[in-house]
């Protein structure tokens, strides 16, 4: 599958997911805007300090009308937990055979990180009620992450730009 982009049509799918059990991207963005955010692993160093900043844009994303939904390979059992231990304000989304990460482009692939190599990687996607990729970011990285501030910013210019 090539790699997609912004302005490409975003890849439905159904996953489970904690909060909703059973979550179908084309039903959710129908609703509100959908920003999937993908993260390696629960518990992690990094995942667990950038779930805390998460958590304090919560009231932001829903500002502007949008469901953010994490997504990794974890069970729900372990989103569960995960859930609990944070506090977590966002669903999870269990993708534990990686498709919908592979899908999205959103898999470590480059060789100078061996350790990590097939994990899924960080990243954000906005999908629009049209289901438009209208915002993309994936880290070089899987410890790199984006400025949760700038991102909002950039995705309300991204929504009223496309404001009649």
């Amino acid at each position: 599958m090539n790699e997609l982009n912004v302005n490409d049509k975003a890849q439905d799918f159904t996953a489970h997911c904690v909060r909703c059990n059973e979550f179908k991207l084309s039903s959710k963005v129908k609703e509100n805007p959908v920003l999937l955010y993908f993260y390696p692993v629960n518990y992690g160093v990094t995942c667990t300090r950038y779930i805390e900043m998460m958590n304090e844009t919560y009231d932001k994303f829903e500002k502007l009308g949008i469901k953010v939904f994490h997504i990794n390979p974890g069970p729900l059992e372990d989103h569960e937990k995960w859930m609990d231990r944070t506090d977590s304000k966002y669903d999870h989304i269990s993708d534990k055979e990686q498709k919908i990460s592979r899908t999205y482009g959103m898999i470590v692939t480059h060789p100078e990180h061996p350790k990590v190599l097939g994990f899924t990687n960080r990243g954000f996607v906005l999908v629009d009620k049209d289901m438009n990729i209208r915002y993309l970011w994936r880290a070089n990285r899987p410890n790199d992450t984006v400025d949760l501030e700038l991102l909002v910013e950039d995705i309300k210019n991204i929504l009223l730009s496309s404001d009649p």
